[in-house]
């Protein structure tokens, strides 16, 4: 009985000293170079507290048991190693017990139980600097009889290995090295082009996500997002030096364009929905290759979503870059300049995003110094300016309501014209530029696009068990194209307007533990929309030298029309076992063509109608894991597109007079993909390997022409191969790549065989490959190599105008840490090759004014820094 009592007097009297002690201790902070700092200097630096640390026993007899056995430290000696130190704690006769081990920041700490400090310099040894790599050895007294040791490392937490001897304790310490950020992490990717959140290998399809950081560095040499999706995505077309992604199919279909979940793509478009956004408002981009049930019509080669930029952690951090690029031979009109200022606000529910772009392109030259002659799609020539406003509240910790609107703005001022005196002679001459001065457009508008998307999404995590997603937006597109020059018969401009809204509602409900049912509808309605060419006078054309452009007439191509599309899907993921997983759904479209009576394009009238198509799609998908690092998946979805509004025209005009009669005996397009694959992902390795297959029995597909083409209606299929690799043998250095080969084919009526489709849907052998060096902790280094094989089926079966011959190009990309920011160093064809881009070779077979050569050896400047 008295021996209980007095321990309870005895545990009374030390609890509060020891609280004194945890309130009352203060470490001083060291600095990187080992220098103490003061409270003010320190404020702002990530210091652990003891609070967080500490773990104090929690009962009598655990407090009876420190104080009986507490071991004394009585000296401390740090020593250099050939691989580190060597910190040790020198005791009597006493041995030590192991200590817990933990990391905070870049500390390594042990705690020593049952131990005190007995130092004839006091209880508290220090020593900053001991060796490189390590800015701080700390041992101190803690309440409870323990005692920590801290070592600090400068740019990574040290490891150690503990040895507990008669004499004391040995911690033999290694300096840690900076964690070298990869390019890629498939574990920790998250990926939401499905709909739902989901990791990477989760996903029964091949999958590319394309994060910030790459963002950044590709657009140190392009800020042209089809050609930093042709560099980095298989399967995907090469870059094509363009304004729009012709000849960039996925898998020689057509995909599906988001922002944020908005669908871009419209019946009739310029294929500019690439265009519009500029790489600084964009957070990451993934690519999901092959059909999609889930989002519906219109996604045959996949779905490509861009999701834009969110605000910081910061309550309040801006960031500002200032950028430019020019011909490495530094002519004048070859400077490119480039200005982007984000302010981000983080107040608790309330958040703020707000991104401006500018940029501003001139001339290009080629790799054989000559100024590129400008086209419909070259990038020459056009300031651009793009704002990004992303406003959101969380109304409670479930519910989040947020507004983005994101608006694009270029125009094009040419005073230069591709020279059409090219086509004048026998012999294939390269594209010329000839300066003609600033063109004026007369009734019209100069060349260029603004594009706007305003986005409303609300969002419950748990709305009766479900999570529940609500967005409705709107978009506003307009289009200008260049004057084309049909002389004898016309001079020509061609342009687009087009508006949409729409809706999507989504819930994901579990089911069980183990699976769960996405569920939903989207709708889209496109009205008002107008794809149109004027005709200017060509005496005015000539005789101002090609300046002066006055409208005399315009022509409607495509008649006003409605276009509604409903969409019912439901999809199903189960988690079989820890090796078996599936997913399946089916979607259930309804899309509708609303014309008025117009006149066609050869000045007959037509009368309107409307014309209704709908069909049910499914798809399915499996993974097996065969280990924690691979897995096996194996995907079927199935496609659906409204036939493009350009098939009904086709068949219209003074043959048939009404639009419905035009489009009676045309379906919808429907296809059948089918994928395999296998995924691993080893702390240094990670790899991809897929082939697909896919097949429609009635696809639509342009047989192109000089001034347009003709739609052809037959069975098509495409089948490829793809494959990504990434690999980090050592630390700072990684190596990898990516492969794609694809071919499609149609069935030809009258042979009854399958003929090799064109290479404007089916591009050639795509081969890249890189090696990134972290050089030193704040510079690091990337070369980058792009490797596009020939192609000639389409060509030896009349099919292209000319065959497709291979090239090679090369990149370089560096990233300096520099003063309070980055400076990015980028240098486009490395090697100053002379090549041609497929889509311009593809144009070239029409006529010499679009044998136009890609830009030369140029070289980009940027920094950027936030406050």
């Amino acid at each position: 009985m008295w021996k209980q009592l007095r321990s309870l007097l005895l545990v009374g009297t030390l609890v509060p000293f020891s609280i004194g002690i945890v309130i009352g201790v203060a470490h001083p902070v060291i600095a990187e170079d080992g220098a103490e700092l003061n409270s003010e200097d320190s404020s702002s630096l990530p210091v652990p507290r003891l609070a967080e640390l500490d773990q104090p026993a929690t009962t009598i007899e655990e407090w009876l048991a420190q104080l009986a056995t507490s071991v004394e430290v009585m000296g401390v000696s740090v020593n250099s190693t050939e691989t580190g130190l060597e910190v040790i704690l020198e005791t009597v006769e006493e041995q030590l017990e192991s200590p817990a081990t933990s990391v905070v920041g870049n500390a390594l700490i042990a705690d020593i139980p049952n131990a005190v400090l007995v130092l004839p310099e006091g209880n508290e040894f220090q020593q900053a600097n001991p060796i490189e790599g390590i800015a701080l050895v700390s041992v101190t007294s803690l309440p409870d009889n323990r005692v920590r040791v801290a070592i600090t490392g400068v740019d990574a937490p040290p490891t150690a290995d503990l040895s507990v001897e008669a004499s004391g304790l040995v911690l033999a310490v290694t300096p840690g090295t900076e964690v070298v950020e990869t390019d890629e992490d498939a574990i920790q990717i998250v990926v939401t082009a499905t709909r739902t959140e989901e990791e990477v290998q989760n996903v029964p399809r091949s999958v590319t996500v394309i994060n910030r950081q790459q963002l950044q560095r590709q657009s140190t040499i392009t800020n042209n997002l089809g050609d930093i999706l042709g560099n980095l995505v298989p399967g995907f077309g090469p870059p094509n030096q363009a304004d729009r992604f012709n000849a960039q199919s996925l898998r020689g279909r057509e995909p599906a364009i988001l922002i944020d979940g908005v669908p871009l793509q419209d019946r009739v478009s310029f294929n500019i929905q690439l265009r519009s956004i500029d790489p600084d408002a964009i957070e990451r981009v993934e690519i999901v290759r092959g059909p999609s049930a889930t989002y519906g019509q219109g996604a045959a080669g996949g779905i490509i979503n861009i999701i834009t930029r969110r605000p910081d952690d910061e309550p309040l951090s801006s960031t500002l870059s200032l950028g430019t690029s020019a011909d490495l031979g530094l002519q004048g009109d070859s400077f490119a300049y480039d200005l982007g200022y984000t302010l981000s606000i983080n107040e608790g529910k309330f958040d703020l995003l707000a991104t401006f772009s500018g940029n501003v392109n001139n001339q290009f030259y080629d790799a054989e110094g000559d100024r590129i002659a400008p086209s419909n799609t070259t990038l020459d020539d056009r300031n651009s300016f793009n704002v990004l406003g992303k406003l959101g509240v969380d109304f409670t910790e479930d519910q989040r309501l947020q507004l983005t609107v994101n608006h694009l703005n270029e125009n094009r001022e040419l005073e230069y014209i591709s020279d059409p005196a090219v086509d004048e002679t026998p012999e294939t001459e390269k594209a010329r530029a000839l300066f003609i001065g600033e063109q004026e457009f007369i009734g019209s508008n100069n060349p260029g696009q603004r594009n706007t998307v305003v986005n409303l999404n609300y969002s419950h995590r748990n709305l009766l068990g479900s999570q529940f997603q609500l967005q409705a937006y709107y978009q506003e597109i307009a289009g200008y194209s260049i004057a084309f020059d049909f002389r004898p018969d016309a001079i020509e401009q061609n342009f687009q307007r087009s508006q949409k809204w729409g809706g999507r509602l989504q819930f994901d409900t579990p089911i069980s533990e183990n699976a769960s049912l996405l569920w939903g509808a989207d709708y889209v309605n496109e009205n008002d929309n107008t794809f149109a060419r004027v005709s200017f006078d060509i005496d005015d054309y000539v005789n101002s030298g090609f300046r002066t452009l006055r409208a005399i007439d315009e022509t409607n191509d495509v008649p006003p029309y409605d276009y509604n599309s409903l969409g019912l899907f439901a999809q199903l993921q189960w988690d079989l076992s820890q090796r078996w997983s599936l997913n399946g759904g089916a979607r259930y479209e309804i899309s509708k063509f609303l014309v008025d009576d117009y006149t066609s394009a050869d000045g007959e009238p037509v009368e309107g109608g409307e014309v209704e198509f709908d069909d049910p799609v499914f798809n399915i998908g499996a993974i097996y894991n065969v280990s924690d690092a691979v897995s096996l998946f194996a995907n079927f979805a199935q496609g659906f597109a409204a036939p493009d509004i350009f098939d009904a025209l086709e068949t219209t005009g003074p043959l048939v007079g009404s639009f419905e009669a035009g489009v009676e005996d045309i379906r919808a397009q429907k296809f059948d993909s089918y994928e395999i694959g296998v995924r691993g992902n080893w702390e240094q390795l990670q790899f991809s390997l897929a082939a697909f297959y896919n097949y429609s029995d009635l696809a639509g597909f342009l047989t192109a022409a000089p001034r347009g083409g003709v739609i052809t209606r037959a069975p098509i299929r495409n089948y490829g191969v793809e494959a990504t690799l990434d690999w980090q043998p050592v630390d700072n250095w990684q190596l990898g790549g990516i492969f794609s080969w694809t071919e499609g084919e149609f069935q030809d009526d009258e042979e009854d065989e399958f003929l090799p489709r064109s290479s404007f849907l089916v591009q050639p052998l795509k081969l890249g490959a890189y090696v990134d060096n972290q050089t030193t902790p704040g510079w690091r280094n990337r070369l980058q190599l792009l490797v596009v094989g020939s192609r000639d089926r389409a060509f030896e079966e009349d099919v292209d105008a000319v065959p497709i011959a291979s090239y090679v190009t090369l990149d370089y990309i560096s990233s300096i840490n520099l003063g309070a920011g980055t400076l990015n160093i980028g240098i486009e064809n490395l090697l100053n090759n002379q090549y041609q881009p497929v889509f311009q070779q593809l144009l070239s077979g029409f006529n010499d004014t679009s044998n136009i050569a890609a830009p030369g050896r140029r070289l980009s400047i940027r920094y950027s820094f936030t406050w």
